[in-house]
């Protein structure tokens, strides 16, 4: 048996568009009071004095079996405790609920030993039941990161071997089993059952406190919901009785997720120190009128985020490869990475480059000659002018529409038709659910769920993931899923990464469902004269976490007396 290290605080990750429809009144643990109270307010009205607000594309899903985009991520990793906390340790993680933790010679047992007294924001202590109880709901509801667990853990076979010890048995080898951890948020099993509806459609589970927890958290984090209106913002406030305690006096008492994207209104807000970090889809124009604000600067990271051109590979004449080759070289790559998307680098593969397991591809450039040699050994060579494509574009980000005018006019050069148009991030989830309604192209960014080139690949090109924003090719290629499923099962480090590189290498050379555009470095504006962010101000070049780490706040500072 391996025993492992203790934990400490860990770090880090991103802010990504996420929508989503709900409407919350009352604080997480206890009972909503029906009514709508005003925003930035308690249910007993008052104001926290220290308030982080941020800008976010639609609020939050607040059950973290469900959030898996960026405003929900927010949420779930301020309200949410883990097992474990993405660290720069070698092992990619430190202990958070979990103390210490062993791992079966076999690979298929994970014993992990739990911290005493943690406390839910209901008062009831945490135990190892609410970590079965919390993958098991999970896995079931099948949504969110199920998919990264699914292949690998059945329902009912986590056992809690006594409060605080929990034992995971996998049904095969899982070789990141411990970075995926990341993404199991532990709830608390009396306050989701004691608020289940029992004519859901789980069994003997009901609706498994989905309706439930739309209004409420069920967590034991830093943070606890007390409202949510309906894409408008979400508040939340500090839980004092937090296991990992408030030693930070600076950390902000509340934080405020608003949905708000629009330049004017953003400006406006700033400016008025309304808003303290604005969300990261503002156009470099507008950073650049943001950045000359007084107290204002502009932070640079990176989630590991990658922006793909998803191309819907069932849809003609995208349905051929040199088809799709032929639209790689129609793009101005260095124009993306140095005049819209600034400070990001140019994509070199499938992954994102600071990803564990990355490797670097063969990489198309823009050529409008060869171009054409792509399009002529087609099959569509001589009817592809009969073939209107469109590009549908994010229209929470207005720099998406710059790029996809380029395509377009480099299309021109060749006879190809190109037509663009608009969709909120919301319409964009909905038409990506069915591979009819996916639009022809679009262009979107995503990050691994955890420091995982393979976990990345399986969220983009395995069939688990179709009917997502999150592989909107509809690539159908059962080698791609065979080479995935036999990576992520492979233990040994050295050979897992071998696979990744292979299966990269494949994608690109032989299948080419996609463009890769850039590595995103994401840059929002923040109110620096009174908020210290340490992944920004302390970092050795661009600061870079997984997905959702970036905005950890109990890490951060609020010096009102300098507002």
């Amino acid at each position: 048996m391996k025993k492992c290290r203790k934990g400490k605080k860990g770090v880090c990750a991103v802010l990504t568009a996420s929508m989503i429809a709900m409407l919350l009144s009352g604080c997480g643990g206890g009972n909503t009071t029906g009514e709508t109270q005003a925003a930035g307010t308690t249910a007993t009205g008052s104001t926290a004095e220290s308030c982080i607000t941020i800008g976010v594309s639609g609020t939050p899903d607040l059950d973290p079996a469900i959030a898996a985009t960026g405003s929900s991520l927010i949420a779930a990793i301020n309200m949410y405790d883990t097992l474990v906390h993405p660290s720069d340790t070698e092992e990619g993680v430190t202990g958070r609920v979990a103390d210490s933790w062993e791992v079966s010679d076999d690979g298929l047992v994970y014993t992990f030993n739990l911290k005493k007294g943690i406390k839910f924001h209901n008062g009831e202590e945490l135990k190892a039941s609410d970590v079965v109880y919390s993958m098991d709901r999970l896995l079931t509801i099948g949504e969110g990161y199920a998919y990264i667990f699914s292949d690998f853990v059945d329902p009912g076979t986590t056992v809690a071997k006594d409060d605080y010890t929990v034992e995971f048995h996998l049904k095969q080898a899982y070789g990141p089993f411990l970075s995926a951890l990341v993404r199991l948020f532990i709830v608390s099993e009396k306050e989701v059952t004691e608020n289940t509806d029992a004519s859901g459609s789980y069994g003997e589970h009901g609706d498994y406190g989905k309706n439930y927890l739309v209004t409420h958290d069920a967590g034991s984090g830093a943070y606890q919901a007390v409202e949510l209106v309906q894409q408008d913002y979400f508040y939340a406030e500090k839980y004092d009785d937090w296991f990992m305690g408030w030693d930070n006096e600076y950390a902000p008492e509340a934080f405020k997720q608003m949905a708000i994207t629009e330049a004017t209104t953003v400006r406006t807000m700033v400016n008025n120190k309304e808003l303290d970090i604005t969300d990261t889809w503002q156009s470099i124009e507008t950073l650049n009128a943001l950045s000359q604000i007084d107290g204002v600067s502009i932070a640079e990271y990176s989630n590991g985020l990658e922006y793909n051109m998803y191309m819907n590979n069932q849809a003609a004449p995208l349905d051929d490869i040199n088809v799709r080759r032929a639209i790689n070289c129609l793009i101005d790559y260095d124009t993306i990475c140095k005049t819209i998307l600034v400070d990001s680098t140019l994509s070199a593969g499938p992954t994102p480059a600071g990803v564990t397991g990355h490797v670097d591809t063969a990489q198309f450039k823009f050529d409008i000659e060869q171009a054409k040699t792509y399009l002529a050994a087609s099959s569509y060579a001589d009817t592809y002018k009969d073939y209107p494509i469109e590009i549908v574009v994010n229209s929470d980000v207005a720099d998406l529409e710059k790029i996809a005018l380029m395509v377009q006019t480099a299309a021109q050069q060749i006879g190809m038709t190109i037509t663009i148009s608009k969709a909120p991030w919301v319409s964009l989830i909905d038409k990506m659910g069915s591979v009819e309604t996916s639009p022809q192209i679009t262009i979107i960014n995503s990050a691994p769920p955890y420091d995982d080139a393979g976990v990345y690949l399986q969220s983009r090109y395995s069939n688990a993931t179709q009917g997502t924003w999150e592989n909107g090719e509809w690539l159908s290629d059962s080698t791609i899923n065979d080479m995935i499923e036999d990576a992520l099962g492979t233990t040994d480090v050295d050979a897992r990464l071998q696979k990744y590189a292979d299966i990269q290498n494949y994608i690109v050379d032989e299948v080419c469902p996609s463009a890769w555009l850039c590595d995103l470095t994401e840059r929002c504006a923040y109110q620096s004269s009174y908020i210290k962010w340490p992944l920004i101000e302390e970092a050795d070049g661009v600061g870079r976490c997984v997905n959702g780490y970036s905005q950890e706040y109990y890490r951060m500072e609020y010096h009102t007396e300098l507002k």
